[in-house]
């Protein structure tokens, strides 16, 4: 009868130890959500080439004579001169906007599906764009650098190269998931505007730099508004501007 005992309280302690083992490869398994460290967020790693585009800018002017010798080796299409050669500039800046909208709406079922609907991502590009002449207008008025053909004092910062940067960001927000060229050709368009503006003597090489970081930086702060404030508003809820030639004002609609 001892023995019997003795075994029944041996089993019930293997037992126990048992399950006490398993409740502890339940809980190590559980995995504990590790919180990302401030410089791996995607708010770090989108400022890091408009930053960096800023700091060279910074660090041309702080050079002396650097930004006019650049200038003599790439004003090349001086727009005073009877050779000057019109180079689309002006057009160009607003090429990734159209590619953005062409591929989206027209190629949706080949797989360019943009990250946002129509009307969202024009609200996003309409605040992006007015973020970035915000910022490009009240620079030009602090700073009033003269222009490299003296026509003005409003070189800094160049508002055709931020505008095509804006664009070049908006296309690669939207569609560069599809394909990395595609990003490449938003910011090769880009790039070739801000070129197209020294080389026609309108502007010095920081100028354009510096257009191109306040581009990227507007455009990628207003993704993240946009990104925050959908995280407070339910889903039902849609808000977006409207801007034509008899009105404007915003466009507020909610789904019950």
């Amino acid at each position: 009868m001892l023995k019997f005992i003795s075994l029944i309280i041996i089993g019930c302690f293997v037992s126990s130890l048992h399950a006490q083992t398993d409740s502890l490869k339940i809980v190590t398994d559980i995995s504990i959500p590790q919180k990302l460290e401030w410089y791996k967020t995607k708010y770090i790693k989108e400022s890091i080439v408009p930053l960096g585009l800023a700091t060279a800018s910074l660090t041309i002017l702080a050079i002396p004579n650097l930004k006019e010798n650049l200038q003599a080796k790439l004003n090349w299409n001086n727009q005073a001169k009877s050779s000057y050669i019109d180079l689309g500039d002006d057009y160009v800046r607003y090429a990734p906007i159209v590619a953005a909208y062409l591929l989206s709406d027209a190629l949706t079922d080949y797989g360019f599906r943009p990250k946002h609907k129509f009307i969202d991502r024009t609200a996003i590009l309409a605040v992006a764009y007015i973020a970035s002449d915000f910022v490009v207008h009240n620079t030009k008025q602090i700073v009033k650098a003269p222009r490299p053909d003296k026509t003005e004092n409003t070189s800094m910062p160049s508002q055709h190269t931020a505008m095509a940067f804006v664009a070049a960001s908006f296309l690669d927000h939207e569609l560069g998931h599809v394909s990395p060229w595609i990003s490449v050709g938003g910011y090769a368009a880009a790039s070739y505007v801000g070129y197209a503006r020294v080389a026609r003597n309108a502007h010095y090489t920081p100028d354009v730099l510096m257009g191109a970081a306040v581009g990227i930086l507007m455009t990628n702060a207003t993704y993240w508004a946009y990104d925050g404030v959908m995280k407070l508003l339910p889903e039902r809820l849609i808000v977006s501007p409207i801007a034509d030639f008899q009105q404007t004002g915003v466009y507020v609609c909610y789904k019950f």
